[in-house]
């Protein structure tokens, strides 16, 4: 459950507006089969990276690590092809999603960089946990200001007309595997809670548990829908899907648990943090779920606490 010690940031929140695409490095250099680690060392040094994509007739069969070279000169390989020693098991991630899912595959697999694939399974670019950071350190000023100035108007418009705000619901039906839509409900409820003047650190919070259910809708599920009703005192929201349902719920809120398909990973989703996260942004969270039916998310966020 939601606890104070567990602060949400504006960063927080960024990592999950920004897509993979706005902070990657585009242009990529890579290295093929037949190279040696030799010359691999070469282009580490040279362009000071940790590693490289390795590319064979314009697909991505590795990567070589600056650990894979130290590994070699060690033991001696270090003329040897790059085919025989990189990594051939490459986790990607695709460049149209949020930052998040990047921080979270980076926490799960302790990697230093990852591979960018667009829809066609093209490298379009890589992400490291460096390019991240720098991209907040540029954005994270000018929309906090942005954000700040806009809450606070409306807040002052809000006090000047006495309005009482009374209930709203929003309803958004999502569908499976749909990724190029996550994080349109999320936005609406942060939109409708700064109109009503709601405390920054609240609609932040919502507005992550809102995005990390969708996105488990999206993954995990055949498709459902997110309910939110919004009150004078607190927001629920209800994530719904139609199945499969979770088998053990104890299980499913551990951190790095996760049932997504290979499929999934591959598209660099699926990294087993959503539903901690929802649950530490709730000031209750309940989950009702039936083998082969669906799952029901209960996450009630109160305002004034």
């Amino acid at each position: 459950m939601y606890n104070e010690q567990d602060e949400f940031t504006v960063i927080n929140e960024l990592v999950y507006e920004f897509k993979i695409r706005d902070a990657m490095t585009k242009k990529v250099i890579t290295v093929h089969p037949e190279n040696t680690l030799r010359e691999v060392q070469v282009i580490l040094r040279e362009n000071r990276f940790s590693g490289v994509p390795v590319m064979d007739k314009g697909q991505l069969v590795g990567i070589v690590s600056i650990e894979d070279i130290i590994k070699a000169l060690d033991k001696g390989y270090i003329e040897e092809k790059v085919g025989k020693w990189m990594t051939k098991n490459v986790v990607t991630i695709r460049d149209d999603v949020s930052l998040s899912q990047a921080v979270s595959e980076f926490q799960i697999h302790k990697y230093g960089r990852l591979p960018v694939m667009d829809e066609n399974q093209k490298l379009v670019g890589i992400i490291t946990s460096g390019d991240i950071v720098t991209h907040l350190m540029l954005e994270l000023n000018k929309i906090a200001e942005v954000y700040a100035y806009s809450e606070s108007k409306r807040i002052a418009e809000m006090r000047k007309t006495d309005i009482s705000p009374s209930e709203v619901s929003i309803e958004v039906d999502v569908r499976s595997n749909d990724f190029d839509n996550a994080g349109i409900v999320s936005q609406k409820i942060k939109e409708e809670l700064v109109s009503r003047g709601i405390d920054s650190k609240v609609t932040r919070r919502a507005a992550i548990a809102t995005y990390e259910a969708e996105t488990n809708i999206i993954i995990h599920s055949i498709g459902g829908k997110i309910l939110a009703r919004i009150f004078e005192d607190k927001i629920i929201i209800y994530a719904i899907d139609w199945g499969p349902g979770i088998e053990d719920i104890e299980q499913a809120i551990q951190p790095g648990f996760s049932t997504a398909t290979e499929l999934v990973r591959a598209l660099g989703f699926g990294a087993g943090m959503g539903l901690n996260n929802i649950k530490k942004c709730a000031d209750k969270f309940e989950i009702e779920s039936e083998p082969d039916v669906g799952t029901k998310l209960t996450i009630e966020i109160q305002f004034n606490k």
